[in-house]
This record gives C-alpha cells, sequence and structure tokens, in this order.
C-alpha cells in the first residue's frame, strides 16, 4: 500500500495544463497543427476563436497569425 499515492495523484492533475483560447488573424480559413501535441486545429474567418492545448500556444503565438482572446465569461 502506498502512503503518497493521493498527493502524487492530485501532483499530477495538478500538472495538467488549461486550454489556452486564441483569436486567428488571417484572411482565410486554417488548419494548424500543434508542435507539442501534433493536435489539429480548425480556425475559419467566421469562427476565428477556439480553445488550444496551452503546450501548443506558444508556438501558434509565435507565427504572428494568433492572438489570445479574452476567456469568455458565465
Amino acid at each position: 500500500m502506498s502512503c503518497c499515492g493521493g498527493r502524487r495523484k492530485a501532483h499530477k492533475a495538478w500538472l495538467i495544463s488549461r486550454p489556452v483560447r486564441l483569436r486567428y488573424l488571417g484572411e482565410q480559413s486554417a488548419l494548424v497543427t500543434g508542435n507539442a501535441t501534433g493536435t489539429t486545429y480548425s480556425f475559419t474567418t467566421s469562427e476565428r476563436e477556439t480553445d488550444v492545448d496551452a503546450r501548443d500556444a506558444p508556438s501558434l503565438l509565435q507565427t504572428k497569425n494568433f492572438l489570445v482572446a479574452p476567456t469568455p465569461t458565465a
């Protein structure tokens, strides 16, 4: 029986990153693949914002085709 299994599980949950909402600035639709996760994200001129994995956000932001969008409030 492990004495710190619960703490280890809580620590791993803390390491899971929250998504980052990005706004696409391009003039045409785009499919982009995140460098870190390999996830494909779709952006169109009518749907410019989507949540991306926080690990993919830095490489997408470097392209200058994206900005961090404000998080929608309820």
